[in-house]
């Protein structure tokens, strides 16, 4: 069912020859214009993040664009595969609506998505964000040149996660933080002597994500990837320096350093190592849940202290890398227009009018007096706001609506994200990464257009691939296999299983690109 709410119009007509036309006006002269005659209702298809559509900014947003939305919601975990069924079954589709980069290969060239690439110069906010961050087109632009929906796109990007390391218990047991991997591998075997039941090394969300981290320690990947380096597509699990991550995996393995539960450790559990004494180091965490962990670390141990450190050097003298979080999205959310939409010029003016600075502005920081003030230029929370600072406020950006969430993803804006949910802890560790990005970071490389049958071989390879690597590389570690024949067993096995024509797929599509977009993207802001 589609969830209701008031009517309203999203472009203003003149009064003059009503009977006969109505004038469209851009987005600039639609804020100010006369009211609609008769109003036009939009049905969007958007996630959920677990709050309604009524909230003050909700409203807002609708006064200011002279619009009224009919919305279909689902909740995040569940929202692609919702919508996915949405445009696969018969019956009425949404006017607009989010999908993700694998769906735009599907629907567009069946004719469900409109092109908006003709549609470019009638939308000059959206233009002024394409000069800034082109990959927001590129990454979805089809290798006819069509374009089926635009890339979501946050205001700058970040590095979100790295190391992190208990603090006091190396200084409290007269350890220096480690700068290499062969400095924490003697630290951590230490801290185990002294503490016989410890997990020196936890982590969750399953043995892949553990497992990234020694891969990109050694700039590789678990699959086909952009070397950054050699600027080419290539096949992380063919590399010699495949093999010497899962090396340095199965050695801190060995001598008890990584959780043996490291496979199935659930959530709880890990978060139980990590506050109850047990872990002292993390991989590819979030910095945003620092501040959280050390609040209640603190209640166990007074001397409970988290620290961020950069990636630590290899054997090799490289230092190992942590994935980039883009502006953009990378395909993962992406607007679209269903194609034979009644209301495609309205659509239109509603794309532009979400990248205006006055509604992305709106969206994330509210209204002026309300939610936010300017000081000196910037925009800051009012204490009326509850923030992870101002755990105090009368009401939560959710209930406001200032959580970047209203409209159909407005450009999320990085800075009001940081002063809404991060603490002083996590965001200096933060900011930390993202100034080293350049020298620390793995940056994605240039989208690649399959074709809907391309997609689909891709995937009926990969899928079992990736699923095999995982179960082989848990087997080396735990030392179950062997790194000599049994290595190259595997090895033989992934030429079979097709991860080569996969590989030549990325590299002939790569090679047709036109020069221009044959770059790394390598700026956040």
């Amino acid at each position: 069912m589609w969830i209701r709410r008031r009517k309203l119009v999203i472009w203003i007509c003149t009064g003059i020859l009503v009977v006969l036309s109505a004038v469209c006006l851009p987005y600039d002269e639609l804020v100010s214009g006369t009211p609609p005659i008769s109003p036009v209702v939009i049905h969007a298809a958007v996630p959920a993040f677990d709050r309604d559509r009524n909230t003050p900014i909700d409203k807002e947003f609708e006064r200011r664009t002279n619009l009224t939305f009919d919305w279909l919601q689902f909740p995040v975990n569940e929202y692609m595969k919702r919508i996915n069924q949405v445009l696969t079954s018969a019956g009425q589709k949404p006017d607009i609506f989010i999908v993700n980069k694998d769906m735009v290969q599907r629907f567009g060239p069946m004719g469900l998505l409109l092109d908006l690439r003709p549609y470019l110069d009638e939308m000059p906010h959206l233009k002024r964000w394409i000069e800034r961050y082109p990959q927001i087109v590129e990454d979805m632009m089809t290798e006819d040149g069509k374009l089926y929906g635009i890339d979501g796109l946050n205001t700058y990007g970040q590095m979100p996660i790295g190391y992190i390391l208990r603090e006091d218990i190396f200084y409290r047991n007269g350890m220096l933080l480690p700068t290499t991997f062969d400095e924490l591998y003697e630290s951590l075997k230490r801290l185990k002597q002294i503490y016989p039941d410890s997990k020196p090394i936890s982590s969750r969300s399953g043995p892949a994500n553990l497992f990234q981290q020694f891969y990109m320690a050694y700039h590789t990947q678990s699959g086909v990837y952009f070397d950054n380096d050699e600027m080419t597509y290539t096949f992380g699990p063919a590399e010699p320096n495949f093999k010497k991550a899962v090396m340095m995996a199965r050695k801190f393995y060995q001598v008890g350093l990584i959780d043996p539960d490291f496979a199935t450790v659930s959530e709880a559990q890990f978060f139980e190592n990590m506050i109850g004494g047990k872990t002292f180091a993390l991989f590819g965490e979030y910095f945003i849940e620092m501040d959280g962990w050390i609040e209640k670390g603190v209640k166990r141990d007074s001397f409970y202290s988290l620290k961020a450190v950069l990636p630590p050097m290899t054997d090799q003298g490289l230092q190992a890398l942590q994935p980039v979080q883009y502006p953009n999205s990378r395909g993962n959310w992406v607007i679209a227009i269903h194609a034979k939409s009644p209301h495609i010029r309205e659509l239109i003016a509603l794309l532009d009018a979400q990248y205006s600075d006055e509604i992305v502005e709106l969206t994330n920081w509210g209204i002026e007096g309300d939610t936010f003030n300017r000081v000196n230029g910037e925009n800051r929370y009012t204490a009326r706001l509850q923030t992870k600072l101002n755990p105090y406020g009368e009401v939560t950006p959710q209930e406001a609506g200032v959580d970047g969430r209203s409209g159909i993803w407005v450009p999320y804006d990085q800075d009001a994200e940081y002063a809404r949910r991060w603490g002083a802890v996590g965001l200096e560790s933060q900011q930390l990464y993202t100034a080293n990005a350049d020298k620390i970071g793995f940056f994605a490389g240039p989208a690649i257009p399959f074709t809907s049958d391309e997609f689909i071989e891709i995937t009926k390879i990969m899928s079992p691939i990736k699923n095999f690597v995982t179960l082989k590389v848990i087997q080396f570690v735990t030392g179950e296999l062997g790194m000599n024949q049994d290595w190259d067993d595997f090895q033989d096995e992934l030429t079979k299983m097709g991860a080569g024509r996969v590989l030549k797929l990325y590299q002939d599509k790569y090679a047709k690109l036109p020069d221009e977009r044959k770059v790394l993207h390598k700026s956040l802001r």
